[in-house]
C-alpha cells in the first residue's frame, strides 16, 4: 500500500477514535450530572421534610403547654364553682377558656397527625385524651387525679420526647 492510503486510513481511525471518545465523555458527564442532580434533589427534599417536622414539633410543644395551662385553669374554675354551688363542672363557667381549649385540642390533633414517629404519635394521642378527660370527668377527685398524673408523669416525659425529636431533625 501506498503511504497516501496509510495516511488516509490513519486519519479515518483517528477521527473515529476522537469522535468515540467525545461521545463517551459526553455520556459519562451527563450521567454524572444526573446523579448529582438527583442527590441534590433528595437532599433538598429530606431537608425540607426535616424542617417541616422541626416546625411541627415546636408547634406541638407550644400547643401542649397552652392546652395544659387551659385545662388547669378550667379545672381550677370548676373547683371554685364546686365549692360555691356543690355541682361539679357547672356549664358556662368561662366560655372564652372553653373555646380556647377546644381550639387548642383541635390544633393538637392536626399537629399530632403530621408526626413521622408512630410511637410518639400514639403517646401524644394518649396524653391529649387524658387532657380532655380532666374537664370531662365525673367528679372533682377524678379530675384532680388525672391532672396530677399528667403533671407528675406525662408532661415532662412529653417535653423530653419532643425535644429529642427536635434534636434528631436538625
Amino acid at each position: 500500500m501506498e503511504p497516501l492510503t496509510w495516511g488516509f486510513i490513519g486519519t479515518l481511525i483517528g477521527t473515529i477514535v476522537g469522535a468515540s471518545t467525545s461521545i463517551i465523555t459526553t455520556y459519562i458527564n451527563n450521567k454524572n450530572s444526573l446523579k448529582i442532580q438527583k442527590v441534590q434533589e433528595n437532599f433538598k427534599r429530606e431537608s425540607s421534610f426535616r424542617e417541616f417536622q422541626r416546625e411541627n414539633y415546636l408547634k406541638l410543644q407550644e400547643t401542649f403547654h397552652k392546652t395544659f395551662r387551659l385545662v388547669s385553669l378550667i379545672n381550677l374554675e370548676d373547683v371554685k364553682a364546686f365549692k360555691k354551688t356543690g355541682k361539679w363542672q357547672e356549664p358556662g363557667i368561662n366560655l372564652e377558656n372553653d373555646q380556647n381549649l377546644t381550639s387548642s385540642i383541635r390544633d393538637l390533633i392536626f399537629y399530632e397527625q403530621r408526626i413521622e414517629n408512630d410511637q410518639l404519635r400514639g403517646e401524644l394521642k394518649k396524653i391529649r385524651m387524658k387532657l380532655s378527660k380532666v374537664n370531662n370527668s365525673l367528679d372533682m377527685s377524678e379530675s384532680n387525679d388525672i391532672l396530677l398524673d399528667l403533671m407528675l408523669n406525662d408532661f415532662d416525659k412529653l417535653m423530653t420526647d419532643l425535644g429529642t425529636e427536635l434534636r434528631l431533625n436538625n
